[in-house]
């Protein structure tokens, strides 16, 4: 059974990009699968690309919009390597970051259950991030995170020096080549980038750049959960391929869901049914063999040059101990 379905397995499934439509808006993010990554771009409904990849570089994000055209709105997670691919493809382009990624950014700095006054307030912050509406609500949102910057603007530039913390109580990331940091690293941290999402537009694009009538998604939910864990689950439900027919696998569910895809046994036929691939595999297999080699079958030279036939004085007879 497994020899009669090998050439179906190399039937590929075509790569159908509209290059000049202008989608409204597209969400991009990556999903990994053991040793490989898979990142996809998408509008509400639909699949538009999606590339192989072993991390989620700039160069793999710009492997994947590439073939598009400038969108109204790209919705990602925050993903550095998508941001410089955006910057660098679409730099007029806006970028709406993932609100839940932000609030659940800011939930692991406070935790669930934060005791300092700046935690809860940081968690009260992402409770109404979520809230946010309109426009209205985002300025009075922008308002209380400056607000929030001037109450504890004293504990957010706090610092803690080396020199007064015993040595077993320093953290390890903090023993070398540190004389201070930031009492509150954390929750600056997390403060500092709300401020600079907040300059950048990266918060609220999604009302900002909306026209007349027109609602955009502020969340990448869409396309984690409709398309990325639809593919996690085929992946589990035939755990048993390999990795190159767990790919092609992959490769057709994301074809049969992009917005007009062809007739599977049309693409087949079209194809010869794998047959064209199988027989251009085995040429270059037998190529391949023979050039390590030198004969179809796989047996080793009869003669090589592995030996030296001149005189080379390194293979005397050796005396003494073994170094």
């Amino acid at each position: 059974m497994q020899r009669h379905f090998t050439p179906f397995w190399l039937i590929q499934p075509p790569r159908n990009v509209d290059k000049q439509r202008i989608y409204d808006q597209v969400f991009i993010d990556g999903t990994y699968f053991n040793t490989k990554c898979l990142v996809v771009v998408a509008d509400i409904s639909h699949v538009i690309n999606w590339f192989w990849c072993t991390r989620e570089s700039s160069w793999s994000y710009m492997r994947l919009l590439d073939p598009l055209a400038p969108p109204q709105l790209v919705t990602c997670d925050g993903d550095s390597g998508g941001l410089k691919a955006i910057k660098r493809l679409w730099p007029h382009t806006p970028v709406q970051r993932c609100i839940v990624h932000v609030k659940r950014n800011i939930q692991r700095a406070t935790g669930l259950h934060p005791t300092s006054p700046m935690g809860k307030a940081l968690r009260r912050l992402s409770f109404e991030l979520l809230a946010v509406d309109n426009l209205d609500d985002a300025a009075r949102w922008v308002v209380k995170l400056q607000r929030f910057g001037d109450v504890f603007a004293t504990q957010l530039k706090a610092r803690t020096y080396v020199k007064d913390v015993p040595f077993d109580q320093i953290p390890k990331s903090k023993r070398k080549n540190k004389l201070w940091w930031y009492t509150h690293e954390v929750h600056r941290g997390v403060y500092r980038q709300l401020v600079t999402m907040s300059q950048q537009g990266h918060l609220f694009a999604y009302l900002s750049e909306a026209a007349p009538g027109q609602r955009l998604e502020r969340t990448t939910n869409s396309l984690e959960g409709g398309i990325n864990a639809q593919i996690k689950k085929l992946m589990y439900d035939h755990r048993g391929l390999r990795d190159e027919q767990q790919r092609i696998a992959c490769d057709w569910w994301l074809y049969m869901h992009t917005q007009l895809p062809d007739d599977p046994i049309e693409i087949a036929r079209q194809q010869n049914w794998g047959q064209d691939a199988l027989a251009k595999v085995k040429v270059l297999t037998n190529q391949e063999t023979q050039a390590t080699s030198g004969h179809e079958d796989g047996r080793p030279a009869a003669f090589d040059s592995a030996i030296d036939t001149a005189y080379n004085h390194s293979m005397g007879i050796r005396k003494g101990h073994i170094r």
